[in-house]
């Protein structure tokens, strides 16, 4: 629903191949809506593959967690 020129095939293609949460999923909208204001072209589900490429966090290293400790 935040991408609504995105088609019900394209959205499920997404949702099979990314496992993202809500927030997630708005990081890549707001990319999707920032690039096409600077660019005047709506990105194609190919670079919005990419944004979702972009928005996984991938890592082997230990991370810092933020927040309090006991």
């Amino acid at each position: 629903s935040m991408i609504p020129s995105l088609k019900p095939e394209e959205a499920r293609e997404l949702a099979l191949a990314y496992e993202f949460s809500g927030g997630q999923i708005e990081n890549v909208a707001r990319k999707l809506m920032v690039d096409t204001i600077l660019t005047g072209v709506e990105a194609d589900v190919q670079e919005l593959k990419q944004y979702c490429d972009e928005e996984v966090i991938t890592t082997t290293e230990k991370r810092k967690k933020i927040g309090f400790s006991i």
